[in-house]
């Protein structure tokens, strides 16, 4: 495995969560012009790898990062057609918030891109990426906007469920307490639209319509939005909240509510990562009783992938590993490698043929002259001609002593895909 880490020649942009939502853009890339069969011209797959390395959300980039490598590794014991991948690492946090070039970003041509983790640099990045012709595979990028991303191929896709759908599995279990229900969110370009499919999920549900809180995530007291929250009577408490200032804010709750009243506190995913483990240890055990979660599912169905897989796999490690096996997968079946070659190949990768978790499962299916349906670690894998998964897995969790569990896992299905 050849991994080049790539120096961005832009500067600063605060990492964002990976499942942050994007602003309210139009998305316009122009059609690939070039007719080649291989962009980078040497008959290898070459991917470029756009992750958040350092600062806020290197937490999620490195892990994922090692899910890429992992998968590498076990792609070049075989090879695409015959050829080890080349990987290129760009830190995603070293992005500045204005648009570069293709060259901009890489130091050499790449067939296929995994990342960006953000939505909000996705926005940025997709159009470029998708007119110079690359396959581009998001492990993170969830936001609602990009499920109508204008890309007829489709050069983009995610390993990872929409937010729509996540507004789906969490008003479902919001609506399942059968009480009044009191949404906070933080007033950013994740949360806002985020409570609005929550909102709108509820209310064809049949629920009592919610009460809606907004919390600014800079503001450094939340005891007056957690009064507000108590203050409401509803025996439900809905957060959608960021990895930091959501903690904050259920801390700020766990000093006023009772929870001999306020029956349940539902979360959003981005509440779930290990760094707010050291806010939920300090509440009070009657607290954590009450509070659980909605997550896109993080176990690792495969035993002997398990054993293998990056320590705390579960922070979208599986998604970034499926990225990378369904392009090399892609790449192999395809007449050449390039973006739209590799596009064709990814419905029929993923769907319809013989079940198979790894590249080198589904190598071994396509070798005795099966179909094959890559289903990765998690064990369910569909994606769409839209380039999108057509089921969204989620976990629902709870906590004990601070740390989340795992209670069950409910599928929510798209209308169309």
């Amino acid at each position: 495995m050849s991994v080049c880490l790539a120096t961005a020649v832009l500067t600063a942009l605060a990492a964002c969560s990976g499942s942050d939502a994007a602003p309210a853009t139009t998305l316009e890339p122009t059609a690939p012009t070039d007719e080649v069969t291989d962009p980078a011209g040497d008959d290898r797959l070459r991917v470029g790898v756009i992750l958040p390395l350092t600062g806020a959300g290197s937490e999620l980039g490195t892990v994922m990062l090692d899910a890429v490598e992992l998968a590498v590794q076990q792609v070049d014991d075989l090879g695409v057609q015959g050829r080890d991948v080349e990987i290129v690492v760009v830190d995603e946090a070293k992005l500045e918030r204005a648009t570069p070039t293709l060259e901009g970003l890489f130091t050499d041509e790449v067939d296929a891109v995994i990342g960006p983790a953000s939505s909000l640099v996705a926005e940025r990045l997709l159009p470029i990426l998708v007119s110079a012709g690359v396959l581009t595979c998001s492990p993170t990028a969830s936001a609602r906007s990009l499920d109508d991303f204008p890309d007829t191929q489709p050069l983009f896709i995610r390993t990872i469920p929409s937010d729509s759908l996540q507004a789906k599995a969490l008003a479902r279990q919001l609506d399942g307490t059968g009480t009044d229900i009191v949404l906070a969110y933080v007033e950013d370009a994740y949360g806002e639209p985020l409570v609005e499919l929550v909102r709108r999920e509820l209310v064809t549900q049949g629920a009592p319509v919610p009460e809606l809180i907004g919390f600014d995530p800079e503001q450094p007291d939340y005891s007056s939005i957690a009064r507000e929250i108590a203050d409401s009577g509803a025996a439900t408490i809905g957060i959608i909240g960021d990895p930091e200032a959501g903690p904050r804010l259920v801390q700020s709750l766990a000093e006023v509510i009772d929870p001999t009243l306020q029956s349940s506190i539902w979360m959003n995913d981005a509440m779930r990562v290990p760094a707010t483990a050291s806010v939920y240890r300090r509440l009070d055990d009657a607290v954590l009783a009450i509070m659980r979660g909605v997550s896109p599912r993080s176990s690792i169905a495969d035993p002997e992938l398990a054993r293998t897989f990056p320590e705390d796999g579960r922070l979208f490690a599986a998604n970034a590993y499926d990225c990378m096996n369904v392009i090399a997968l892609a790449a192999e079946q395809a007449d050449f490698i390039n973006g739209g070659a590799m596009a064709a190949q990814i419905v029929p990768t993923t769907t319809g043929g013989t079940p198979c978790g790894s590249f080198p499962s589904c190598m071994a299916q396509l070798g005795a002259g099966r179909g094959i349906d890559y289903n990765g670690p998690t064990n369910d894998l569909d994606i769409a001609a839209d380039g999108d998964p057509t089921t969204g897995i989620f976990d629902i969790y709870r906590f004990e002593g601070g740390l989340d569990v795992t209670d069950a896992s409910w599928p929510a299905q798209r209308v169309s895909g």
